[in-house]
């Protein structure tokens, strides 16, 4: 695991030089040749205006000239997001952390409690609509990131996702890619699976039986609840015919046991995987 994870922060850290050499109009060559620090831009309140690239006194005058945006010859100002990727960051999470059952208890503790508070008829709709989509992406992020940081920290899961899901197995590359993708291949496999909908059961089930043999049984009420958080989330909680959607305090409380079983499970069988 300790490699994958020098893998990773050896790409991030290339990624993010080739994104600011592109933001400062020079190359990575050029950006490695000078002296710099990053910080952060912040109010009193904590909040990020944008970092502030600051050079030091000694840089090569010829580099130094082609820098955008240079102020005062010492410094740049950049936006948050010229300089973030949350993507990447997310997908960095996933590949290096393995807390996924605690992240996912953390979801939902206080919807117990919540779930107690007396409020109007017309409120608790609107309430009930929101917990219930909150609760299945819960589990859909748990599912995601379990599968995702299993199989790019195993060289066997890799292999096996590889050997068994149809459309990356029929991915074709030429020549000259089959280096690169050879030594890229736990950023190809994380990438790939960072954008499959871990909300289709149709994909999600098969893909867990066969790479990391764990099979979820029935679980007809998690297909049930998936298509009522579409509702919720596409709809804020009426069906196509304009119908409201059936959820109930009682039937959250449900979802919630049967999602907490459902994850614990799956927690307690990869754990016993390489």
């Amino acid at each position: 695991m300790g490699s994958t994870k020098e893998y990773w922060f050896d790409h991030i850290e290339a990624q993010k030089n080739y994104r600011l050499a592109n933001l400062l109009g020079i190359t990575s060559d050029e950006l490695d040749q000078i002296v710099y620090e990053i910080d952060g831009d912040y109010s009193n309140d904590g909040l990020l205006y944008g970092y502030i690239v600051q050079f030091g006194d000694d840089n090569d005058p010829s580099i130094m000239k082609k820098i955008n945006g240079l102020t005062s010859g010492s410094y740049v100002s950049l936006s948050p997001w010229e300089l973030d990727n949350p993507e990447e960051d997310e997908l960095e999470w996933e590949v290096i952390h393995s807390e996924q059952l605690e992240m996912f208890n953390k979801q939902l503790v206080e919807l117990p409690e919540i779930l107690k508070i007396e409020i109007t008829d017309s409120a608790e709709f609107s309430l009930l609509v929101m917990l219930h989509a909150h609760i299945v992406s819960a589990l859909e992020h748990f599912l995601a990131t379990t599968f995702i940081y299993r199989v790019t920290n195993s060289d066997k899961l890799t292999r096996k996702l590889i050997e068994t899901d149809p459309k990356f197995g029929s991915r074709k590359f030429t020549v000259n890619e089959i280096y690169a993708q050879h030594s890229n291949i736990k950023l190809t496999v994380a990438t790939y699976l960072k954008n499959i909908i871990f909300h289709d059961m149709r994909k999600v089930k098969p893909m867990y039986v066969e790479v990391l043999s764990y099979d979820f049984g029935d679980v007809s009420w998690l297909f049930k609840a998936v298509v009522v958080r579409h509702d919720c989330v596409h709809r804020a909680g009426y069906d196509k015919q304009g119908s409201p959607v059936l959820i109930s305090r009682e039937s959250l409380n449900e979802l919630i046991n049967n999602c907490r079983d459902l994850a614990e499970k799956i927690d307690i069988h990869v754990q016993d995987l390489e």
